[in-house]
């Protein structure tokens, strides 16, 4: 039975010319470097499919995540580690030879299609098959960057984006289109990867100790952080979990979830009143929460070992003094609505709202 996805291609740009202008060892350990970090990286929902020379071939199952902001990051994140790795690279050498000197030249491309597809195993390999399987592959051959002058950036075709809602969590999209034999002409919509390396860049970090935290929530989830994250960042979810009354968007900034943007929390007890401070996809966000008169910072955090993700709350000590038994109370209503994430997960996991692979 047919299944429904996106199929990825993350592929260095630049590759070829670098090769043929550097030394062939330096230029080899560069790349070499710069493949093992994005592989490092390729956790849940991304599932590795193979290599197709000097790109990288994933695929997401539809069912692999609830949130489509949560797939774009997902994407956005490769590419930071990417930069992150390259700028590294750059800043450790003192090496004068070629291949040092040329990795200015390399950046990340990644074209992203969503259809469906069959999987087909050959002993202990699995192969895709399918006509959508293949869009991407073809997508790598464009005219993104003598047309638009982006160098970086996430192609996505027009069965993905609109699948995504894409326009509503990446601005601006560039309208692009190409023209490939079989296919006829096909619209795609362009993302800048390096805004979202540069927005990385600028935001400030507002991270609670958990050491000194006023309130220290800590549980284990088997569960994937990604998945995770959708749950406790999707307003409907959240307010079920949490025995909230209602979770609304509070400001007009338009958009995905992101620093700045502000939560109206209607719980029976108040008002809770969340500005985004930091949001740092799977790892942690961290609100600026007002309640009562008394403003704080909340800090959830997420680390995974594989096979277990241990839950963070870390909420800082508040503006000035709390009301007696204020403390109390927040922590065991957070505590309370935080303990049946786990069981509302698996229960949905048992309905099939969502899947994730066997370990």
């Amino acid at each position: 039975m047919a299944s429904k996805g996106y199929f990825i291609i993350t592929d260095i740009s630049g590759y070829t010319e670098y090769l043929t202008k550097s030394e062939l060892e330096h230029a080899h350990e560069t790349l070499q470097g710069l493949f093992e970090a994005q592989l490092a990286r390729i956790k849940f929902p991304l599932h590795l499919s193979g290599f197709r020379g000097d790109a990288i071939f994933l695929y997401v199952p539809e069912t692999d995540f609830i949130s489509p902001q949560s797939l774009v990051e997902t994407l956005e994140n490769q590419y930071i580690v990417f930069s992150e790795t390259l700028q590294q690279m750059r800043l450790n050498t003192t090496c004068a030879c070629n291949a040092c000197k040329n990795m200015k030249m390399l950046d990340l491309k990644m074209c992203v299609h969503y259809g469906e597809y069959l999987i087909q195993k050959l002993g202990d390999k699995e192969e895709l098959l399918g006509a959508d399987v293949i869009v991407p592959h073809r997508m790598l051959k464009n005219n993104v960057i003598e047309k638009t002058g982006v160098k970086a950036y996430a192609i996505f075709s027009d069965a993905a984006a609109n699948k995504l809602n894409l326009k509503s969590l990446c601005d601006p999209l560039i309208p692009h289109a190409e023209t490939y034999e079989h296919l006829g002409e096909m619209r795609m919509q362009v993302h800048n990867l390096g805004t979202a390396w540069e927005n990385y860049l600028d935001e400030m970090r507002y991270v609670v100790n958990p050491e000194t935290a006023w309130i220290k929530i800590e549980l284990e989830i088997p569960f994937p952080p990604s998945l995770i994250w959708d749950y406790i960042t999707t307003p409907a979810l959240e307010a079920s979990i949490l025995g909230l009354i209602s979770v609304t968007r509070d400001d007009d900034l338009g958009g995905r979830t992101r620093p700045g943007i502000k939560f109206h929390c209607s719980h029976s007890s108040g008002d809770f009143f969340n500005k985004v401070v930091d949001w740092k996809p799977f790892n942690y966000y961290t609100v600026q929460q007002t309640v009562a008169g008394l403003e704080y910072y909340r800090m959830i955090r997420l680390e995974y070992d594989g096979t277990v993700t241990k839950f963070g709350v870390y909420v800082s000590h508040p503006d000035k003094e709390a009301p007696e038994g204020f403390r109390d109370f927040l922590e065991i209503a957070a505590r309370q609505g935080y303990e049946r994430l786990a069981p509302s997960m698996q229960a949905d996991l048992e309905d099939g709202k969502f899947s994730i692979p066997p370990s």
